[in-house]
């Protein structure tokens, strides 16, 4: 793959483990999904501010992106519910955000747009990302691991373009956290599907984008 600009494309880590076990728990309480989307994807949604060790809640906005970006609900308004206040003010969640301060370089002034996913696999090759290979229209887009239970699949695929075959692939395992330079590269993720029928099976993350 070709370096562009001589910018990281793409950052990898691994979150300790006892920040992601104190985050789990609240994804067992993610809402339903309204949307197109709603019937493989639960989700919650915030924009936060994280400075001096503070996080602050921004206003309630609608998630909205072009459907130039977004070909499955593009130019769609969707409102979410705000993510648990006890989530938001967690050691865990704070560690989160200060480790994607630390690899974007963000001002503490800047928004951070918070995604928490339950990414459910019902039926063969359900797709964690329905909009395909895509950017999110950000500077940077870091997928957050949390857990995952009874699937095969989900895992993280990167592109030089979108025309391209991943030049990347990595199971997101509970606690990767890999940031996507997203102006430069394209993302995607593999289908989902049950290891056994009748168990649910699912992929918990967070996306934080800035």
């Amino acid at each position: 793959m070709t370096a562009v600009n001589n910018q990281n494309l793409l950052q990898l880590r691994f979150i300790q483990q006892s920040h992601i076990d104190s985050v789990k728990p609240f994804f067992s309480r993610l809402p339903d999904n309204p949307y197109a989307d709603g019937a493989f994807r639960k989700r919650r949604y915030s924009v936060v501010k994280f400075a001096a060790g503070n996080v602050s809640i921004q206003p309630t906005k609608a998630f909205v992106q072009d459907d130039s970006i977004n070909h499955f609900q593009g130019n769609v308004e969707r409102v979410y519910e705000n993510l648990e206040s006890d989530l938001l003010q967690s050691n865990g969640f704070k560690h989160l955000l200060q480790e994607f301060k630390a690899m974007t370089g963000v001002a503490d002034d800047a928004d951070i747009e918070v995604h928490q996913f339950r990414m459910l696999a019902i039926e063969s090759d359900t797709p964690p990302a329905p909009e395909g290979v895509h950017q999110d229209g950000f500077d940077h887009v870091c997928v957050c691991g949390v857990s995952h239970e009874n699937i095969a699949g989900g895992e993280l695929l990167v592109y030089e373009h979108k025309e391209a075959e991943p030049c990347f692939k990595m199971e997101i395992k509970d606690g990767l956290f890999a940031l996507v330079n997203d102006r430069e590269v394209w993302h995607n993720a593999t289908p989902m599907n049950k290891l056994n029928a009748e168990e649910v099976g699912y992929l918990d993350c967070f996306v934080f984008t800035a």
